[in-house]
Formats: C-alpha cells, sequence, structure tokens
C-alpha cells in the first residue's frame, strides 16, 4: 500500500511539473514573438535597421512604481502601478542618444553588475532594474538602487530617465 501511494504521488508530481514547463515554455515563446528593436535610419543610404532591441526599466518600493518601456520608437511610462502608462513617439535625437548610450554597453554582462550600494535592502531606495528584450533572449541586470545604477549601465539608465521625464 505505501509503494502504491508513493509511486501515485511521484507520477502525479512528475506530470504537474511537466505541465508547468510546457506552459512556462509557451509563454516565453509568445513573449518573444512580440519582441522588436528600434529602427534606426542610415542617412547616407537611407536604409533602415533595427539596432536596438525592447529597453525594460523598472523601479519599485512599497509607495513608489515607474516603469519605462522603449520599443519602435516609442517610449512607454507608467508612473504609478494603478496609472495608465502614457506613451510619445521619440525624436531621431532621442533614438540617436538611446543607441549611443545601449552601444556602449554589453548586454550578456548585465546580469553580473555589482550594484554600487545597497540602500533598497532597508527602503532607502527603490529596487530598480534594467531589460533588454533581445528575439532570442532577455537580459536582465541584477537589482540596483534607484538613482544608483552600475556604472557600466549608468549611461544609458540616466539616457532614459532623462527622455521619460519630458513625458508629463
Amino acid at each position: 500500500m505505501k509503494a502504491l501511494t508513493i509511486l501515485s504521488t511521484l507520477i502525479i508530481t512528475i506530470s504537474s511539473c511537466n505541465c508547468q514547463k510546457k506552459a512556462t515554455e509557451t509563454a516565453m515563446a509568445t513573449d518573444l514573438e512580440k519582441m522588436k528593436t528600434i529602427p534606426s535610419e542610415n542617412k547616407e543610404t537611407g536604409v533602415t535597421h533595427q539596432t536596438i532591441p525592447v529597453l525594460v526599466y523598472e523601479s519599485m518600493s512599497r509607495g513608489y512604481f515607474k516603469k519605462i518601456t522603449i520599443e519602435n520608437t516609442i517610449i512607454t511610462v507608467q508612473n504609478s502601478r494603478d496609472e495608465d502608462p502614457k506613451t510619445k513617439t521619440l525624436t531621431t535625437e532621442e533614438i540617436t542618444a538611446i543607441e549611443k548610450a545601449y552601444n556602449n554597453i554589453d548586454v550578456k554582462e548585465l546580469p553580473n553588475l555589482k550594484a554600487p550600494t545597497e540602500k533598497r535592502f532597508y527602503d532607502g531606495a527603490p529596487i530598480t532594474n534594467l531589460e533588454v528584450r533581445m528575439s532570442d533572449h532577455i537580459y536582465r541586470s541584477s537589482d540596483f538602487d534607484g538613482g544608483t545604477p552600475p556604472v557600466k549601465i549608468e549611461d544609458l539608465v540616466n539616457t532614459i530617465l532623462k527622455i521619460a521625464d519630458k513625458i508629463k
């Protein structure tokens, strides 16, 4: 009887894990299909190519929330959990500034970046991260304090925040 109980419990556990794995894989595949990059036009040739992936900056604490998404020349800013996001089309200058800052980082190193401060551990700063969504992979930085990003992504984060602050 014990063997039968253990065997049935094991079968149920294994089958439920496979269902969760399949659901996760399906959700990830759907998300990857939706991801796009920002088009950039070469002024000399007039050819448009995609150089910047989707960028998502998210910062939150108990009483604070800010999410900025840059996708296909559109920036979306949400300043509160219960607020509708505001969108704006990026200007050529803003796209160029983002491209310049983005080209200075190695996205594969994002998860390994060390936060310069640790105020987020005691609610001294919001928990913040930066996510780079490419067609084949999502790179997410380790958490850092809002207002104090790791040095390697500081220029990109500050560029994103400067552009987002213009949206009212």
